[in-house]
């Protein structure tokens, strides 16, 4: 008795840790394991980062943030504070937006477009793993990993990025995963993607 005592305890103990680690945006449907140790972005705060600590074009930089527009910020995770932290920080940024396309197929042809897109900001853009489809949580979904330099306050850095694209009615979550070739977080990016909840 005292052994099936303790094992529930531990299973009580276990979600509750379990749960205070999984952000949850309940008016969207939307949940995700927040990885140990790393640091929930405020509202706004990626994209002060990119403003302030990436070097681009302010041609680019304004195409970028026109980009965004219409893109609802449902959360990030940093791996490093931003604040006192000189480089390229490893990233989990989770956004909607806006899917007018009635079909996969169509879907998958703006996705593509928009990845070639990337290759007029970043040269010396490429896939390491082209457009495919894949599942998340049941749905559908596209995802490509792609390696360009991106240049901030600290120097330049090879970054990895790994794309998500889940269409869900008229709207898609874009789940973006980036670290660095000195940084990788690969396996760690896996099992997050695999704790997402879309309802």
């Amino acid at each position: 008795m005292m052994k099936k005592l303790n094992f529930l305890v531990l299973v009580f103990v276990t979600n509750i840790s379990f749960s205070q680690n999984v952000f949850k945006n309940e008016s969207i449907g939307f949940s995700i394991e927040q990885p140990s140790k790393w640091i929930k972005a405020k509202e706004g705060q990626t994209i002060e980062n990119l403003k302030s600590n990436v070097k681009l074009d302010d041609k680019v930089l304004i195409k970028l943030l026109e980009q965004n527009k219409g893109t609802i910020e449902v959360v990030s995770f940093f791996k490093y504070p931003i604040e006192t932290t000189v480089g390229i920080i490893p990233t989990i940024k989770v956004n909607l937006r806006s899917n007018p396309h009635k079909n996969f197929a169509d879907f998958r042809k703006s996705i593509e477009e928009s990845l070639i897109g990337i290759k007029k900001v970043f040269p010396d853009f490429k896939y390491t793993s082209e457009p495919n489809e894949s599942v998340v949580d049941g749905k559908k979904c596209l995802t490509a990993s792609c390696i360009y330099t991106l240049t901030g306050k600290g120097g330049s850095a090879k970054v990895k990025i790994i794309v998500y694209a889940i269409p869900v009615k008229d709207q898609f979550y874009q789940v973006t995963l980036m670290d660095t070739e000195e940084d990788n977080n690969t396996e760690l990016f896996k099992k997050i993607v695999n704790t997402i909840i879309i309802q």
